[in-house]
């Protein structure tokens, strides 16, 4: 692919994503959401959030790896104990270093 053409299409997808999320937040003030509606939405970061994490230290399709020689489920594990107890810029470093620590052991 040349890069005029990875310029039209980085473009177009980008205009297109803007129309889309632009035409909801326009639309945003006209109508009005039912209480149901809204408690509802209330949850979808609660439950996107966990999907993004648990694909991130899995991993996907046929790289999906959920044993103790996984780094990352060690990494999670660490980080999810340091949680029960700790700020969140601890349960971030704690992450950070556990993962290279169990990275490096394991291999």
């Amino acid at each position: 692919m040349d890069m005029t053409t990875f310029l039209i299409f980085t473009l177009g997808m980008a205009a297109v994503t803007f129309a889309i999320r632009f035409s909801v937040i326009g639309m945003a003030g006209s109508f009005e959401m039912s209480e149901r509606m809204k408690r509802t939405l209330r949850f979808v970061p609660v439950t996107v959030l966990p999907a993004i994490i648990a694909v991130e230290i899995l991993g996907a399709g046929p790289n999906m790896v959920f044993s103790l020689e996984n780094p990352r489920v060690l990494a999670a594990i660490v980080c999810t104990i340091v949680s029960l107890r700790f700020d969140l810029v601890w349960v971030v470093l704690s992450g950070m270093a556990s993962l290279l620590f169990f990275q490096t052991i394991l291999g």
